[in-house]
């Protein structure tokens, strides 16, 4: 089944060139342009990613190349619901061109520079189309690493340090600012439509890994605990997506994996920075999130494991060095705090193994569309399959299921109890 780009009308020379010519003053034309796909079959999920190149003629005759990335929504009925319901692209805008300009700037007041991702632009368009507009980072040579690898120690520490820098700004600005906007980075699914989704979306995730667990070393030790995690997905999910007032809290990321962390190398080939990009999934809550969502999706099966600890206490040195340079006014939460919070939202660490992992870990396919993750059809049972019986899928499985049975993960009333009542279960349930 042939999948046709559709480019939208609006994405043309003429907006591009309103645009580009507020910024640059001695612009006199565009003289190519053209939009493409940017992305194969199972790199991006979520979204439609196109690249946009442009060469333009200034008034003193020079030719000046420019790239941009676009994101657009996903054609698909239930794409566009999902993406509509949860704000994607105007949770993304506010977060570039407002949140991430605020703690660049937090930064800077202290001496720092720090940059956390691509510029970020609007087009002169009347269109209320929805859309993200980005600079090109691979033109400046930023690249993502092998996905199927993952990453290593140093490009995990230097992730993580970028990591501490975003979360502790995040916190310092509620801090001293207030809260964000609720509407856009507070979770709150309680509602009867979103459980029916997240039920919907995780349960035919669920059928297909517990069809394939036999495949695992010691699998059906787990299928009881998992059926039981599983049986409670939903009441999990939606309390741990909420804000916890008695714990500390962060704006994450709420994606972080290898496909949304950019890479730029020094000569010697070692790491010199990092970018973070698809910030759609924002969200005000524990850091843990993010933590568990890079390490157990995204890190090399030599070490997710065996450094998870070095991992936690290399990020809870920076974030408490960036606290402390942000002069961060509450009181700083313990190693042992962030600890407890490992063990109350480790739930996190199940999801992310489930699904998440599974998706990083596929050999690149054309049966890589959203369609085939969320709906109940031949082709989706068939591309659900070949994620959980992915030989790079097991390796990495056998490992994480005793790792997450022995802290205790798969047992949903010890989690749901230690989380306590959520800031949901104060707005009225509607659908």
């Amino acid at each position: 089944m042939s999948h046709e780009l559709r480019i939208p009308k609006w994405v043309n020379k003429e907006n591009f060139h309103k645009m580009l010519s507020q910024a640059i003053e001695d612009l006199e034309d565009i003289t190519f342009f053209r939009a493409s796909r940017a992305m194969v079959s199972g790199e991006n999920y979520s979204t439609l990613i196109l690249r946009v190149q442009i060469e333009m003629k200034l008034k003193d005759g020079t030719i000046k190349k420019s790239s941009f990335m676009l994101k657009l929504p996903h054609e698909t009925k239930e794409m566009k619901e999902i993406l509509a319901s949860l704000n994607f692209f105007h949770v993304e805008n506010v977060t570039y061109i407002d949140i991430i300009n605020e703690m660049e700037k937090m930064y800077k007041d202290v001496g720092i520079e720090v940059k956390f991702g691509a510029q970020c632009y609007r087009l002169p368009t009347d269109s209320q189309e929805l859309y993200v507009l980005l600079e090109d980072l691979c033109s400046s040579g930023f690249r993502n690493v092998n996905r199927l690898n993952g990453l290593d120690v140093e490009h995990t520490e230097f992730v993580l340090r970028k990591l501490a820098l975003f979360h502790a700004a995040s916190a310092c600005r509620v801090a001293k600012l207030g809260p964000y906007p609720e509407a856009l980075f507070i979770r709150n699914l309680d509602f009867e439509h979103t459980r029916e989704r997240i039920q919907g979306i995780y349960g035919l995730l669920i059928e297909a890994f517990m069809n394939n667990l036999q495949k695992y070393k010691n699998g059906e030790k787990y299928r009881e605990p998992l059926l039981k995690f599983y049986n409670n997905v939903t009441e999990w999910f939606v309390n741990a997506s909420a804000m916890h007032k008695k714990y500390f809290n962060v704006l994450n990321h709420g994606d972080i994996w290898t496909n949304n962390i950019l890479f730029k190398y020094k000569v010697d080939g070692h790491v010199e920075e990092t970018y973070f990009i698809d910030y759609q999934n924002c969200n005000y809550g524990s850091p843990v999130q993010d933590l568990y969502v890079l390490i157990i999706s995204s890190v090399h099966i030599d070490v997710k494991l065996k450094k998870f600890d070095h991992f936690i206490d290399y990020y809870y040195k920076h974030l408490v060095e960036n606290l402390q340079l942000l002069k961060y006014p509450l009181v700083i939460m313990s190693r042992n705090q962030l600890q407890e919070q490992l063990k109350v939202f480790g739930g996190w660490s199940l999801l992310t193994s489930l699904f998440i992992t599974g998706i990083a870990l596929l050999e690149p396919t054309d049966k890589a569309r959203i369609e085939n993750v969320i709906r109940d059809t031949p082709e989706g049972i068939e591309f659900r399959n070949l994620i959980y019986s992915n030989s790079r899928y097991i390796q990495h499985i056998e490992e994480i299921l005793p790792w997450i049975y022995e802290r205790g993960f798969m047992n949903p009333e010890n989690l749901l109890e230690d989380l306590g009542p959520s800031i949901s279960s104060k707005i009225k349930k509607t659908s």
